[in-house]
């Protein structure tokens, strides 16, 4: 009887006794415990959902208000993109009417009959200006073949379908490569293996620019100033390249130029690109470069006064 628990019920039936082992009292209490520990652990799962709940609550709220933000913006960079649109109309009727004044023919490639000039009226000096601001000559020191190369041009041109194209020199691989005029580099793309590869563009004076494409490595980058005959990189085959050469454009004001004209230019046949590049009004730009050298002489003569007058002192 010491270890059993005696329960008596007393009902108006009578009384009824149970044996309960001692160790009863702690099932009970063990079964109330984790009754208690279950009904805690919901509580605490309940506001842990809660809270959860809340959360995404709050960042929906958040993402619906960043929605309509993007939503607002976007309608304005909409506005924005079709005003640009308008202003890039604009200006692109502007660069039209630049284009009929100096007759740049983009479809047909015709060529205007500008007023011819008197070469006899200008000085040594001023031709060598001309020379050094427009690009002439050759941008490389050497090369295989101009046939070749001329050849490999003329299957370009039928390729793009267009009436005239850069310049292939076929060259080998590390050939030095020459500024064809004074400018300033407008590109300087390094680490491309496509289209053009490696290249530079060198804007000119007068709306004249100039490009050397698939180079190996270029010695300039964006912004500096260049002079005619300066080492600006190397040729290689880099991009869309066949194999090792250099590619070359000369352009005015966005259209290409034919290269054997101003590849073959130089002070011995200076006469000729007026001859047979009637594209450009060459009177005009002419007169602008002869300004330049006047203006080049009184500065010369100016600073000679000063030298003179400060070695009198």
């Amino acid at each position: 009887m010491q270890d059993k628990l005696v329960v008596t019920i007393v009902d108006e039936s009578g009384s009824r006794q149970f044996r309960l082992p001692k160790n009863a009292t702690k099932i009970l209490l063990f079964i109330c415990f984790l009754f208690a520990a279950l009904l805690l652990s919901c509580f605490f799962l309940m506001k842990f959902l809660m809270e959860k709940i809340d959360d995404i609550a709050f960042k929906k709220n958040v993402a619906i208000s960043e929605y309509k933000y993007i939503y607002q913006k976007n309608n304005f960079l909409k506005d924005q993109i079709k005003q640009k649109g308008e202003e890039l109309a604009v200006v692109g009727q502007k660069i039209d009417d630049l284009e009929n004044i100096v007759s740049v023919k983009k479809t047909t490639g015709e060529s205007s009959k500008y007023e011819k000039i008197d070469l006899q009226d200008l000085s040594l000096s001023q031709k060598t200006l001309i020379l050094s601001l427009i690009p002439n000559g050759e941008p490389i020191s050497s090369y295989i073949s101009k046939d070749l190369a001329y050849q490999k041009s003329r299957s370009m041109k039928k390729i793009n379908n267009t009436s005239t194209t850069g310049y292939d020199f076929a060259t080998p691989q590390g050939t030095a490569v020459y500024a064809t005029a004074d400018g300033v580099i407008d590109i300087a793309k390094s680490n491309s293996s496509n289209g053009y590869g490696n290249f530079i563009k060198i804007s000119h004076s007068f709306g004249f620019s100039s490009m050397y494409a698939h180079l190996e490595k270029s010695l300039v980058k964006k912004g500096d100033f260049v002079q005619k005959g300066q080492l600006i990189g190397y040729s290689g085959h880099t991009g869309n390249s066949n194999g090792d050469k250099l590619y070359y454009e000369v352009r005015f004001l966005g259209k290409v130029l034919d290269p054997a004209i101003y590849t073959a230019w130089n002070a011995n046949n200076f006469e000729e690109v007026f001859d047979h590049d009637a594209s450009i009004d060459w009177k005009s730009l002419v007169w602008t470069i002869q300004d330049m050298a006047q203006l080049q002489t009184y500065k010369l003569s100016y600073q000679s006064d000063d030298f003179d007058v400060g070695k009198k002192k």
